[in-house]
């Protein structure tokens, strides 16, 4: 007999032994008595032992039947209780969500949020995965994701974050000694600092009358992040090609300039991406409502935690 057929069979032997009858626990659970006879007939067979004591008027457990009652209670007890944790994790945001996201952004614009969120939802626990690479969610158990750029075709569902302006900045130092570029072919004379993660990386992008334009730039540093970059940047090396986030500061307290803002290319496009629209755990909607609330300016959120909780439905509409 497999192990499925036995777990069921002591199930329904374990409602027999409550109820005292065939006849409660068939329409318990909702079989024919004789079904429910076939089945303790059936475990009693491959266990080799009587459990019940079968008379005209009740049925008592053996001695071996009581004995073997108090496991079968244990394991229908335990798949309740797993059924019933499964439908909180379902249903209230408790568990643990894993979110992958680049370093910059995650330690600058995502880390700064979750103590909210944790502070919201106190069951949940976050695992913050901060990383260049393009993880795979699936093999790699990510819940959710943050993706740059345009996305490539996948299995993946996708929903539209934010989008980040992109600017080309100097220090005043360099400006004066180098000159401020008028056009972006001028950029091949001057030193370009660039993340070097591809060759693409190399070539800076544009807009020149609504036509992209793509200029390839040269410099005597290059690193595979931004902020090894801006050090060098700031101490009037050379330009810098970068999300306005990364530089804000810098920008607003006049330590770098913008330069080329007429040329600069549409702004970089965020989207958060998970694996499943189905069966999502409450933790993963809200976690998704939330980052959307706080980082998408076209989302209309409301702030209480019942309100985001109230509209994490949406989400798998």
């Amino acid at each position: 007999m497999s192990l499925l057929q036995r777990l069921s069979d002591m199930a329904i032997f374990a409602r027999v032994a409550e109820t005292g009858s065939f006849t409660q626990a068939a329409v318990a659970l909702q079989m024919s008595k004789g079904a429910v006879s076939k089945a303790i007939s059936r475990l009693e067979q491959h266990l080799s032992v009587r459990l019940l004591q079968r008379t005209t008027r009740q049925i008592r457990l053996t001695a071996e039947g009581q004995a073997f009652f108090a496991y079968c209670q244990q394991v229908v007890r335990q798949a309740d209780q797993a059924e019933h944790h499964l439908d909180e994790m379902r249903d209230e945001p408790a568990g643990t969500i894993r979110i992958s996201v680049a370093v910059t952004y995650g330690s600058k614009i995502i880390a700064p949020l979750l103590p909210e969120l944790l502070q919201r939802y106190p069951k949940l626990r976050v695992e913050l995965d901060l990383t260049d690479r393009l993880v795979d969610l699936v093999g790699e158990e990510v819940d959710v994701a943050i993706r740059f750029g345009r996305l490539v075709s996948s299995s993946l569902i996708a929903r539209p974050l934010t989008k980040l302006p992109i600017v080309l900045v100097g220090a005043p130092a360099y400006l004066a000694q180098a000159g401020i570029p008028q056009h972006p072919r001028d950029l091949v004379q001057h030193s370009c600092l660039s993340t070097d993660n591809s060759p693409q990386e190399r070539y800076w992008r544009f807009t020149d009358q609504g036509q992209p334009l793509e200029v390839l730039t040269q410099g005597p540093l290059h690193a595979n992040s931004n902020r090894a970059l801006k050090p060098a940047v700031l101490a009037g090396v050379g330009l810098m090609y970068v999300t306005r986030y990364q530089v804000a500061n810098e920008i607003d307290a006049g330590r770098l300039v913008p330069i080329l803002t007429e040329y600069m290319p549409e702004p970089l496009p965020v989207h958060l991406v998970y694996p499943h629209r189905v069966h999502m755990k409450a933790g993963v909607k809200v976690v998704l409502q939330y980052l959307q609330c706080r980082l998408s300016p076209q989302t209309h959120c409301q702030t209480t935690s019942q309100a985001v909780a109230e509209r994490v439905v949406d989400l798998a509409s």
